[in-house]
Protein backbone atom coordinates (compact mmCIF):
# COMPACT_ATOMS: atom_id res chain seq x y z
CA UNK A 1 0.00 0.00 0.00
CA UNK A 2 3.14 2.34 0.70
CA UNK A 3 5.23 3.74 -2.26
CA UNK A 4 8.57 4.54 -0.92
CA UNK A 5 11.07 3.32 -3.52
CA UNK A 6 11.46 6.83 -5.51
CA UNK A 7 13.03 9.05 -2.76
CA UNK A 8 15.54 8.17 -0.04
CA UNK A 9 14.02 8.30 3.34
CA UNK A 10 16.22 10.97 4.15
CA UNK A 11 15.08 12.92 1.33
CA UNK A 12 11.34 12.98 2.98
CA UNK A 13 10.78 16.69 5.02
CA UNK A 14 7.94 17.67 7.25
CA UNK A 15 6.42 21.10 7.19
CA UNK A 16 5.73 21.87 10.87
CA UNK A 17 3.05 24.70 10.08
CA UNK A 18 1.06 22.06 9.00
CA UNK A 19 1.71 19.27 11.53
CA UNK A 20 0.54 21.93 13.60
CA UNK A 21 -3.12 22.07 11.43
CA UNK A 22 -3.71 18.56 12.25
CA UNK A 23 -2.59 18.26 15.72
CA UNK A 24 -4.22 21.45 16.61
CA UNK A 25 -7.16 20.95 15.42
CA UNK A 26 -7.67 17.55 17.22
CA UNK A 27 -6.92 19.48 20.40
CA UNK A 28 -9.23 22.15 19.92
CA UNK A 29 -12.05 19.68 19.18
CA UNK A 30 -11.19 18.16 22.36
CA UNK A 31 -11.75 21.52 23.87
CA UNK A 32 -14.43 22.17 22.12
CA UNK A 33 -16.48 18.97 23.57
CA UNK A 34 -15.42 19.91 26.96
CA UNK A 35 -16.89 23.03 26.73
CA UNK A 36 -19.92 21.64 25.26
CA UNK A 37 -20.18 19.26 28.07
CA UNK A 38 -19.78 21.68 30.70
CA UNK A 39 -22.19 24.09 29.21
CA UNK A 40 -24.89 21.53 28.33
CA UNK A 41 -28.07 20.78 30.22
CA UNK A 42 -26.95 23.46 33.27
CA UNK A 43 -23.31 21.99 34.24
CA UNK A 44 -22.64 25.73 34.11
CA UNK A 45 -24.84 26.83 37.33
CA UNK A 46 -24.68 30.74 35.73
CA UNK A 47 -26.61 29.37 32.98
CA UNK A 48 -30.08 30.75 32.08
CA UNK A 49 -33.15 28.54 33.14
CA UNK A 50 -30.44 25.73 33.67
CA UNK A 51 -29.93 24.69 30.01
CA UNK A 52 -28.12 26.07 26.91
CA UNK A 53 -30.51 25.46 24.89
CA UNK A 54 -32.72 28.74 23.50
CA UNK A 55 -35.15 26.59 22.68
CA UNK A 56 -36.10 25.71 25.67
CA UNK A 57 -36.82 28.93 26.33
CA UNK A 58 -40.25 28.69 25.65
CA UNK A 59 -42.94 26.40 24.40
CA UNK A 60 -42.51 25.12 20.79
CA UNK A 61 -43.66 22.19 18.55
CA UNK A 62 -40.04 21.78 17.06
CA UNK A 63 -38.07 20.20 19.54
CA UNK A 64 -36.82 16.96 19.59
CA UNK A 65 -36.89 14.45 22.04
CA UNK A 66 -33.94 14.56 24.37
CA UNK A 67 -32.30 10.98 23.17
CA UNK A 68 -32.03 12.71 20.16
CA UNK A 69 -29.76 15.46 21.23
CA UNK A 70 -27.44 12.83 23.24
CA UNK A 71 -27.53 10.12 19.85
CA UNK A 72 -26.66 13.09 17.35
CA UNK A 73 -24.16 14.67 19.87
CA UNK A 74 -22.37 11.18 20.81
CA UNK A 75 -22.41 10.66 16.60
CA UNK A 76 -20.88 13.61 15.64
CA UNK A 77 -18.13 13.73 18.29
CA UNK A 78 -17.49 9.68 17.36
CA UNK A 79 -17.40 10.72 13.41
CA UNK A 80 -15.07 14.06 14.51
CA UNK A 81 -12.66 12.17 16.35
CA UNK A 82 -12.38 9.27 13.56
CA UNK A 83 -11.46 10.86 10.78
CA UNK A 84 -9.13 13.37 12.86
CA UNK A 85 -7.66 10.60 14.30
CA UNK A 86 -7.46 8.62 10.93
CA UNK A 87 -5.56 12.07 9.44
CA UNK A 88 -2.59 11.65 12.13
CA UNK A 89 -1.97 8.48 9.97
CA UNK A 90 -0.80 11.03 7.32
CA UNK A 91 2.20 11.60 9.71
CA UNK A 92 4.12 8.81 8.85
CA UNK A 93 2.60 7.25 5.74
CA UNK A 94 4.74 8.74 2.50
CA UNK A 95 3.64 8.47 -1.22
CA UNK A 96 6.31 8.87 -3.76
CA UNK A 97 6.52 12.43 -3.60
CA UNK A 98 6.04 13.03 0.03
CA UNK A 99 4.15 12.13 2.88
CA UNK A 100 0.55 12.19 2.63
CA UNK A 101 -0.52 15.34 4.90
CA UNK A 102 1.40 17.13 2.14
CA UNK A 103 1.26 15.08 -1.27
CA UNK A 104 -1.70 14.41 -2.40
CA UNK A 105 -2.79 18.12 -0.48
CA UNK A 106 -6.19 16.89 0.39
CA UNK A 107 -6.34 18.44 3.85
CA UNK A 108 -5.43 21.94 3.15
CA UNK A 109 -4.52 24.39 5.48
CA UNK A 110 -7.68 26.53 4.32
CA UNK A 111 -10.04 23.41 4.90
CA UNK A 112 -8.53 22.85 8.53
CA UNK A 113 -9.04 26.90 9.25
CA UNK A 114 -12.39 27.08 8.09
CA UNK A 115 -13.27 23.64 9.98
CA UNK A 116 -11.83 25.33 13.06
CA UNK A 117 -13.49 28.36 12.80
CA UNK A 118 -16.64 26.33 12.80
CA UNK A 119 -16.43 24.92 16.07
CA UNK A 120 -14.33 27.57 17.85
CA UNK A 121 -16.63 30.69 17.55
CA UNK A 122 -19.78 28.59 18.68
CA UNK A 123 -17.62 27.35 21.80
CA UNK A 124 -16.32 31.23 22.06
CA UNK A 125 -20.11 32.26 22.54
CA UNK A 126 -20.75 29.43 24.69
CA UNK A 127 -17.93 30.72 27.66
CA UNK A 128 -18.33 34.51 26.85
CA UNK A 129 -21.77 35.41 25.30
CA UNK A 130 -24.42 33.05 24.90
CA UNK A 131 -25.30 33.87 28.53
CA UNK A 132 -26.24 37.75 28.10
CA UNK A 133 -27.57 37.24 24.30
CA UNK A 134 -29.00 33.75 24.09
CA UNK A 135 -31.86 35.33 21.97
CA UNK A 136 -28.95 35.48 19.16
CA UNK A 137 -27.59 32.02 19.19
CA UNK A 138 -29.02 31.32 16.00
CA UNK A 139 -26.48 33.93 14.13
CA UNK A 140 -23.75 31.59 15.85
CA UNK A 141 -25.19 27.98 14.64
CA UNK A 142 -25.90 30.04 10.94
CA UNK A 143 -22.26 31.15 11.32
CA UNK A 144 -20.55 27.81 11.71
CA UNK A 145 -23.30 25.67 9.28
CA UNK A 146 -21.92 27.83 6.47
CA UNK A 147 -18.11 27.30 7.34
CA UNK A 148 -18.74 23.79 7.35
CA UNK A 149 -20.66 23.98 4.37
CA UNK A 150 -17.48 25.42 2.71
CA UNK A 151 -15.17 22.91 4.42
CA UNK A 152 -17.42 19.84 2.77
CA UNK A 153 -17.03 21.50 -0.42
CA UNK A 154 -13.56 21.94 0.12
CA UNK A 155 -12.81 17.84 1.29
CA UNK A 156 -15.21 17.11 -1.55
CA UNK A 157 -13.32 19.08 -4.28
CA UNK A 158 -10.09 18.03 -2.96
CA UNK A 159 -10.67 14.52 -2.94
CA UNK A 160 -12.23 14.37 -5.95
CA UNK A 161 -9.27 16.08 -7.68
CA UNK A 162 -6.58 13.98 -5.92
CA UNK A 163 -8.25 10.62 -6.54
CA UNK A 164 -6.29 9.57 -9.32
CA UNK A 165 -3.32 10.26 -7.50
CA UNK A 166 -4.01 8.00 -4.64
CA UNK A 167 -5.04 5.09 -7.17
CA UNK A 168 -1.35 5.47 -9.04
CA UNK A 169 0.48 5.82 -5.87
CA UNK A 170 -1.57 2.65 -4.47
CA UNK A 171 -3.98 4.25 -1.84
CA UNK A 172 -7.32 3.42 -2.89
CA UNK A 173 -8.16 2.65 0.42
CA UNK A 174 -7.29 5.88 1.17
CA UNK A 175 -10.14 7.31 -0.75
CA UNK A 176 -12.91 5.61 0.94
CA UNK A 177 -11.51 6.37 4.13
CA UNK A 178 -11.43 10.07 3.59
CA UNK A 179 -14.93 9.92 2.08
CA UNK A 180 -16.76 7.89 5.18
CA UNK A 181 -14.72 9.61 8.17
CA UNK A 182 -13.96 12.80 6.93
CA UNK A 183 -16.53 13.89 4.36
CA UNK A 184 -19.25 12.20 5.89
CA UNK A 185 -17.99 13.32 8.84
CA UNK A 186 -17.85 17.05 8.48
CA UNK A 187 -21.63 16.43 6.07
CA UNK A 188 -22.97 15.19 9.66
CA UNK A 189 -21.44 18.20 11.36
CA UNK A 190 -23.31 20.54 9.18
CA UNK A 191 -26.62 18.99 8.69
CA UNK A 192 -26.58 18.83 13.05
CA UNK A 193 -25.13 22.09 13.02
CA UNK A 194 -28.39 23.04 10.56
CA UNK A 195 -30.85 21.59 13.21
CA UNK A 196 -29.43 23.70 16.03
CA UNK A 197 -30.10 26.68 14.25
CA UNK A 198 -33.59 26.32 13.17
CA UNK A 199 -34.11 25.44 16.67
CA UNK A 200 -32.44 28.31 17.97
CA UNK A 201 -34.63 30.20 15.23
CA UNK A 202 -37.34 29.29 17.22
CA UNK A 203 -37.28 31.02 20.08
CA UNK A 204 -36.21 33.94 18.37
CA UNK A 205 -39.14 34.23 16.14
CA UNK A 206 -41.38 34.12 19.14
CA UNK A 207 -39.78 36.71 21.41
CA UNK A 208 -38.13 38.81 19.11
CA UNK A 209 -40.55 38.91 16.46
CA UNK A 210 -43.59 37.87 18.75
CA UNK A 211 -45.12 35.13 16.36
CA UNK A 212 -47.34 33.07 18.01
CA UNK A 213 -46.24 29.24 19.07
CA UNK A 214 -47.92 27.63 15.74
CA UNK A 215 -46.51 30.01 13.18
CA UNK A 216 -42.68 30.22 14.31
CA UNK A 217 -43.33 26.38 14.14
CA UNK A 218 -44.13 26.24 10.72
CA UNK A 219 -41.36 28.52 9.67
CA UNK A 220 -38.83 26.52 11.27
CA UNK A 221 -40.04 23.08 9.85
CA UNK A 222 -40.29 25.10 6.24
CA UNK A 223 -36.55 25.72 7.05
CA UNK A 224 -35.99 22.09 8.22
CA UNK A 225 -37.31 20.66 4.68
CA UNK A 226 -35.53 22.75 2.86
CA UNK A 227 -32.56 22.05 4.49
CA UNK A 228 -33.45 18.52 3.74
CA UNK A 229 -34.14 19.07 0.41
CA UNK A 230 -30.55 21.01 0.27
CA UNK A 231 -28.79 17.76 1.05
CA UNK A 232 -30.59 15.31 -1.16
CA UNK A 233 -31.19 16.83 -4.22
CA UNK A 234 -27.66 19.26 -4.65
CA UNK A 235 -25.85 15.37 -4.19
CA UNK A 236 -28.42 13.75 -6.69
CA UNK A 237 -29.12 15.87 -9.09
CA UNK A 238 -26.70 18.15 -9.58
CA UNK A 239 -23.93 16.63 -12.43
CA UNK A 240 -20.82 18.05 -11.46
CA UNK A 241 -21.69 16.71 -7.82
CA UNK A 242 -23.01 13.36 -8.11
CA UNK A 243 -19.73 11.62 -8.07
CA UNK A 244 -18.05 13.72 -5.56
CA UNK A 245 -20.80 13.02 -3.24
CA UNK A 246 -21.95 9.39 -4.56
CA UNK A 247 -21.22 8.32 -0.89
CA UNK A 248 -22.58 10.89 0.85
CA UNK A 249 -24.96 9.53 2.97
CA UNK A 250 -24.36 10.81 6.80
CA UNK A 251 -27.30 13.87 6.76
CA UNK A 252 -29.89 11.67 6.51
CA UNK A 253 -29.27 10.50 9.50
CA UNK A 254 -29.51 13.40 11.27
CA UNK A 255 -32.93 14.47 9.66
CA UNK A 256 -34.56 11.11 10.12
CA UNK A 257 -33.52 11.85 13.80
CA UNK A 258 -34.73 15.11 14.07
CA UNK A 259 -38.12 14.13 12.79
CA UNK A 260 -38.40 11.07 14.71
CA UNK A 261 -37.65 13.05 17.77
CA UNK A 262 -40.01 15.71 16.92
CA UNK A 263 -42.75 13.51 16.13
CA UNK A 264 -42.28 11.34 19.29
CA UNK A 265 -41.81 14.16 21.40
CA UNK A 266 -44.94 16.30 20.23
CA UNK A 267 -47.53 14.33 18.85
CA UNK A 268 -50.88 13.54 20.65
CA UNK A 269 -53.34 10.87 19.72
CA UNK A 270 -56.46 12.22 18.19
CA UNK A 271 -55.30 16.28 18.34
CA UNK A 272 -52.14 16.16 16.34
CA UNK A 273 -51.59 20.05 15.69
CA UNK A 274 -50.60 21.56 12.24
CA UNK A 275 -47.24 21.57 13.17
CA UNK A 276 -47.38 17.87 14.64
CA UNK A 277 -48.59 16.86 10.90
CA UNK A 278 -46.02 18.28 9.06
CA UNK A 279 -43.01 17.17 10.89
CA UNK A 280 -44.74 13.56 10.68
CA UNK A 281 -44.93 14.50 6.61
CA UNK A 282 -40.94 15.08 6.25
CA UNK A 283 -40.30 12.52 8.25
CA UNK A 284 -42.04 10.10 6.17
CA UNK A 285 -40.62 11.96 3.41
CA UNK A 286 -36.85 11.84 4.71
CA UNK A 287 -37.34 8.05 5.04
CA UNK A 288 -38.49 7.72 1.22
CA UNK A 289 -35.65 10.17 0.32
CA UNK A 290 -32.82 8.16 1.75
CA UNK A 291 -34.56 5.33 0.31
CA UNK A 292 -34.71 7.17 -2.91
CA UNK A 293 -31.20 8.25 -2.38
CA UNK A 294 -29.95 4.37 -1.69
CA UNK A 295 -31.66 2.93 -4.77
CA UNK A 296 -30.25 6.24 -6.80
CA UNK A 297 -27.00 5.25 -5.77
CA UNK A 298 -27.17 1.38 -6.37
CA UNK A 299 -28.55 2.33 -10.20
CA UNK A 300 -25.51 4.79 -10.89
CA UNK A 301 -22.91 1.93 -9.21
CA UNK A 302 -24.13 -0.91 -11.29
CA UNK A 303 -24.01 0.95 -14.57
CA UNK A 304 -20.53 2.47 -13.21
CA UNK A 305 -21.32 6.21 -13.51
CA UNK A 306 -19.57 6.34 -10.16
CA UNK A 307 -16.38 5.15 -8.49
CA UNK A 308 -16.77 1.43 -6.85
CA UNK A 309 -15.40 0.10 -4.15
CA UNK A 310 -11.99 -1.22 -3.98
Amino acid sequence: MLINNQLAAGEYRHNYIRLAFILGTLLLFIGYIAVCQLFERGNHPASINGTIRPENLRLNEITPSDWVYRSLNALNYLWQFSWLLYSLTFIYRRSSTGYLYLSPNTLTPTFYVIYNLSFLIPAFWLIFLQETYLIWTWVIYLISFVLLSMALFIINNNVAINRKLYETEGFNRDIWCLRFFAQNGVAFFAAWTAIRFILAFDTFLQVFLGLSLATSGTVVLVLAAIFAITFFFIPNFNAALVEQCAYQFAPWIVFIFYFWGVVERNWVPKQATRNNIIAAIELAACVVSGIGALALFAIRYRTSKIDPLV
